[in-house]
């Protein structure tokens, strides 16, 4: 198995269409289609249906795409750490990040890198705070930008910010025309919120303020990732609660509104590794530090 084979194979996942993949890998159809003819043979595994009508994966090549998407990154990470050591230069950073960080101050981090450090290249990658934990450990990231606190033995962490969370309502709900909702307005409500193995942060902080307001809250759906809590409670399953930087998302059926009487602040920091002496990092740490401000704008 070859590196141009993946290459050639992820192409035509991609395109589904033999002449545009040929020319997004620079080779003649022909050749395009031969390679991937043999490189099947040699594995053994047909990746592709072919018909009058076009060309689809198989199963096997749906299950195949992603594993040979990595290999590629990671021939692509070893390509820039080898040039990097030849030329003095500049390597690949491999960044996790919260959504929030994203909706924050993230963005201007990424265009003063892009602008100061030309030569740097970032890999990034959106995961869950336990996730960046873990990858942390695990050396698949040099730094991530998560919700604190964490006590991680081996870890270095700076706070950024921190914001109030916010109640997501629907837009016909009672409290939803309201800058501020108290969070006693919240009890016996029908909740849609993080599932703590994805978010154990905002689970925890909000399930722990409403215990200290004599209440628990009715939870009846978790969700693990991704904005999906937003159609939710657009459909009326429930409320929600977010970061202050979901504000940004504005969807017709959905209101927020700062959650008061207490407030429930939410941490975003950045973590690495103790012991990461890289000159790379410790770059990408002092632009941070110059543009640290971007974090602190409120979008309340």
């Amino acid at each position: 198995m070859e590196l141009r084979h993946l290459r050639y194979f992820t192409a035509l996942a991609d395109e589904l269409h033999f002449g545009r993949a040929a020319d997004a890998v620079f080779v003649a159809q022909s050749t395009l289609s031969q390679q991937i003819r043999a490189f099947e043979d040699e594995i053994d595994v047909q990746l592709f249906e072919r018909s009058s009508g076009g060309v689809e994966l198989t199963r096997a090549g749906r299950t195949f795409l992603p594993y040979a998407r990595r290999v590629l990154r990671e021939a692509r990470r070893a390509e820039s750490v080898a040039r990097a050591a030849r030329d003095g230069l500049a390597g690949l950073l491999t960044i996790t990040y919260e959504g929030t960080a994203m909706r924050s101050g993230l963005p201007a981090i990424i265009k003063a890198l892009q602008r100061q450090r030309p030569h740097g290249e970032l890999d990034l990658v959106e995961k869950t705070t336990r996730e960046q934990v873990d990858a942390l450990h695990e050396e698949e990231t040099d730094a991530g930008f998560l919700f604190l606190p964490i006590n991680e033995r081996g870890l270095r962490v700076y706070t950024l910010f921190s914001a109030p969370m916010v109640a997501v309502l629907p837009s016909d709900h009672s409290l939803s025309n309201h800058d501020t909702v108290p969070l006693r307005a919240l009890q016996g409500e029908p909740h849609v919120i993080w599932a703590r193995s994805g978010a154990p942060r905002i689970h925890d902080a909000y399930v722990r303020a409403c215990h200290e307001a004599g209440f628990t809250p009715q939870i009846i759906q978790e969700i693990e990732r991704g904005e999906s809590f937003l159609g939710l409670v657009e459909a009326g399953l429930g409320v929600s609660i977010a970061h202050a930087s979901n504000v940004q998302i504005q969807r017709p059926g959905v209101r927020y509104a700062k959650i008061v009487e207490p407030t429930v602040p939410l941490t975003l920091g950045l973590a690495h590794r103790h012991d990461d002496d890289s000159p790379l990092l410790a770059r990408f740490l002092e632009t941070v530090e110059e543009e640290k401000d971007a974090f602190q704008q409120d979008p309340l």
